[in-house]
């Protein structure tokens, strides 16, 4: 550990790089800690090159989905295609639970949904910005500085630097830190795919979740996991939804061999869909081989990319092996990380959320412990 004199003279300098939800969640317990210690030999610099918390307005479309309330802490790691395992320690010493009380200390009533999403009863991301400001705020010995930060040699005179930026956006600040870093690529993303021959804007609820066609592939909830878990993958590759049962179109010939195979498949999906992959839609369905069922009831996609459609999270960044269970950096002893900035992702639900607020948390606490006589 550094020992810092706290001499008058000799302030604690820190900085901190992004003003976004980890970013001024952690300098608001960073503040709350100091304040709790009666430690004010210090000064905090927060650098943004926007507006603090701008990137939290369309978080939830808008109505900011802040966390999840899955209660199990393996099941709710599990929701995380990156970062499952470090994250065990992090949500032990932050849970989304606490991330819920908070809120609620400074007036962020919620409310859970049926699947587990929790939102501001206010139903606004604006409210929570508004109100994560007015928190921090109350504590004196910060600046919001409007500064892009590219290079860590920029902060020098730095005692402490927490980095907490946003992803792909700050890799040549990344770079600068020497650290191990993994590739970003979209992980919450709309699909594109090969040979578009569906009827674009048809929903379908298949056997593995919900999903819809768009203008150049799928998009919808299954697609935005999909992604997630092949983010880190080279294209073109397959993708395969189980659309139906099978066995339960075989029942529905058994009682109807005479109607056409087409109108029985479009009781398992639309029936639009059911024309593009049905060959012979007007046959017998008692003229149809297993086979043919088998292939009905499962679709394979080419996916060549990502589209711009639909929420965007990015997979990548510091290489979590470089880093303390703290989120401190192993080769520069006065360096954190927390948000997105590390090579954490997680699936629709609140679960990108939880990881700012946890892992801010937990390096407000390490980096004030880190401070002689604190």
């Amino acid at each position: 550990m550094e020992q810092l004199s706290q001499q008058k003279n000799n302030k604690t300098k820190i900085a901190i790089v992004g003003a976004g939800p980890a970013g001024v969640y952690c300098a608001i317990h960073l503040l709350k800690e100091f304040k709790k210690n009666n430690f004010s030999n210090y000064f905090i610099d927060i650098f943004d090159k926007s507006q603090a918390l701008r990137t939290i307005l369309p978080t939830g479309n808008g109505r900011c989905n802040i966390t999840n309330a899955i209660s199990d802490l393996r099941e709710f790691c599990l929701n995380y295609p990156r970062g499952e395992k470090f994250l065990y320690s992090i949500f032990s010493k932050h849970s989304n639970y606490d991330s819920i009380n908070f809120f609620n200390s400074i007036g962020i009533k919620t409310y859970s949904q049926e699947d587990d999403r929790v939102f501001p009863e206010s139903n606004s991301s604006k409210d929570v910005k508004d109100k994560l400001l007015n928190e921090l705020k109350k504590y004196k010995n910060f600046k919001l500085i409007n500064k892009e930060i590219t290079s860590i040699n920029e902060l020098e005179k730095y005692n402490r630097i927490i980095i907490s930026t946003g992803s792909r956006v700050s890799k040549k600040l990344l770079e600068s830190t020497k650290h191990p870093l993994i590739d970003f690529k979209p992980s919450l993303s709309a699909l594109k795919i090969k040979n578009n021959i569906y009827p674009q804007g048809v929903s379908v609820k298949s056997l593995d979740g919900d999903f819809i066609f768009t203008h150049d592939g799928i998009s919808g909830p299954l697609v935005y996991k999909i992604c997630s878990k092949n983010a880190q993958k080279n294209y073109p590759y397959i993708c395969k939804i189980k659309l139906f049962n099978p066995e339960e179109l075989k029942e529905l010939i058994k009682e109807n061999p005479k109607k056409s195979i087409g109108n029985l498949v479009s009781c398992f999906i639309p029936k639009s869909l059911a024309k593009v992959i049905v060959k012979n839609y007007s046959k017998n369905a008692c003229e149809v081989s297993k086979k043919e069922i088998e292939s009905y009831s499962e679709i394979a996609f080419e996916i060549i990319g990502t589209s711009k459609n639909g929420e965007i999270v990015y997979s990548g960044g510091i290489d979590l092996d470089s880093l303390t269970n703290n989120c401190k950096s192993k080769i520069n002893d006065k360096l954190w990380f927390c948000g997105e900035v590390l090579n954490i992702d997680g699936f629709c639900g609140g679960f990108n959320l939880q990881n700012c607020w946890s892992s801010a948390y937990v390096v407000a606490l390490d980096v004030a412990k880190s401070i002689e006589n604190i």
